[in-house]
């Protein structure tokens, strides 16, 4: 008997829990099942606001100078004196001497002109004197023909008169030789290679040093078309400015555009417009100096556009297209018309209204109509 309810309890136990459990999942209630709702993109947006957008071109060039030429030696002589500054980098005033060549040979030369002007003078005194003694003498002898020229030594005065001013001019050119024997400065400058030295002999012609100005640079900016389209040039009366800096950026020059070439690089298609920069050779707080031959960059004032819109260079999708926050917090799509275009941002001319929510945030996916969210609940 005890055998028997050792076999059977387990079985009957086990049953009876399956009854009970089956009991119990049939019994039990249902949950109703909704599908999830999706999750809208939230996006950040800015506000189009129309302004005035000032464009600024940037160019580089090197610095040259406006004026420079070589001195040259108008007569001949010996170098017998060098200003100290006459040497590379040398800095001078307008007519300041330079070099000095020995006068001795235009002081003779001088000296033997007046001796000649002395002996003219005389000769002319001589020809007027026989020239009014011949005219008293045909006066005396009554002859009622008019003299002839020669009888009242009119050639002979004509002659002694010539020969005086002859004697001036040579005179005037031996005094101008020996000022010529000191060399000076045509301008304010800096002397950028020189060519002879004391002691040497130099002749007529004879280049001594070549020289520039320093009153005003020069600096070729080459431009692209689409950058001349939003340049006011010379030509049209415009005198837009120019900021030069140094590659290190530590110092700065102010200059104006003042011409523009007549032909356009047919290498590069680009155009070259000129800035002057007055004074370009002073030092500046630091130490800093401009330098012929230095490297700059510039950037040139342009035209400023009116009742424009920047927009940020990320929120521009396909070339022209802009994605729209709508009234609905649906996506429209807008092209602009794109007229200059900065690293950063692009400024559109047409597309947009005062006040139109620009999204700014990349959307992988983003169809006309989409519902987003406005991030922080934006309006």
């Amino acid at each position: 008997m005890n055998r028997f309810f050792r076999i059977t309890l387990p079985i009957v136990v086990l049953g009876g829990s399956i009854i009970v459990a089956k009991t119990l999942f049939s019994t039990a209630p249902k949950a109703d099942r909704a599908p999830p709702k999706p999750a809208l993109p939230v996006v950040e947006v800015i506000h189009a606001q129309p302004v005035d957008y000032p464009i600024t071109l940037h160019s580089r060039g090197n610095i040259t100078p406006q004026t420079q030429g070589n001195l040259v030696s108008e007569i001949a002589g010996k170098i017998i004196q060098l200003s100290p500054n006459f040497r590379p980098g040398g800095t001078f005033e307008a007519g300041e001497t330079l070099i000095d060549l020995d006068p001795t040979d235009y002081q003779h030369a001088i000296t033997i002109a007046k001796a000649d002007l002395a002996q003219a003078e005389l000769t002319l005194e001589k020809s007027r004197a026989e020239a009014e003694q011949a005219a008293a003498n045909w006066k005396q002898m009554g002859i009622s023909t008019p003299p002839t020229a020669l009888t009242l030594h009119r050639p002979q005065l004509a002659q002694a008169e010539a020969s005086l001013a002859a004697a001036k001019a040579r005179l005037a050119q031996a005094e101008h030789d020996l000022a010529r024997t000191q060399i000076v400065a045509p301008y304010r400058g800096r002397l950028l290679e020189k060519q002879v030295d004391l002691g040497q002999f130099v002749t007529r012609g004879t280049p001594l040093a070549t020289l520039y100005a320093t009153d005003v640079a020069e600096v070729r900016l080459p431009i692209t078309d689409r950058q001349s389209r939003f340049l006011p040039l010379p030509e049209s009366g415009a005198s837009p400015r120019v900021t030069l800096t140094t590659p290190s950026g530590t110092h700065s020059w102010q200059g104006t555009i003042v011409r523009s070439e007549a032909t356009v690089d047919p290498r590069t298609h680009q155009l070259y417009v000129v800035a002057e920069i007055e004074d370009p050779y002073r030092t500046l707080t630091g130490g800093g100096t401009l330098k012929i031959g230095q490297f700059v960059t510039a950037r040139i004032e342009g035209e400023t556009l009116k009742q424009v819109y920047q927009i940020p260079r990320n929120a521009i999708r396909d070339g022209d297209q802009l994605l729209i926050a709508d009234s609905d917090q649906r996506i429209q799509r807008r092209t602009v018309k794109i007229i200059w275009q900065q690293t950063d941002h692009l400024i559109a001319s047409s597309g947009l209204h005062s006040g139109d929510r620009i999204i700014t945030t990349a959307l992988p996916y983003a169809p006309e109509g989409m519902k987003i969210k406005l991030e922080n609940g934006k309006r």
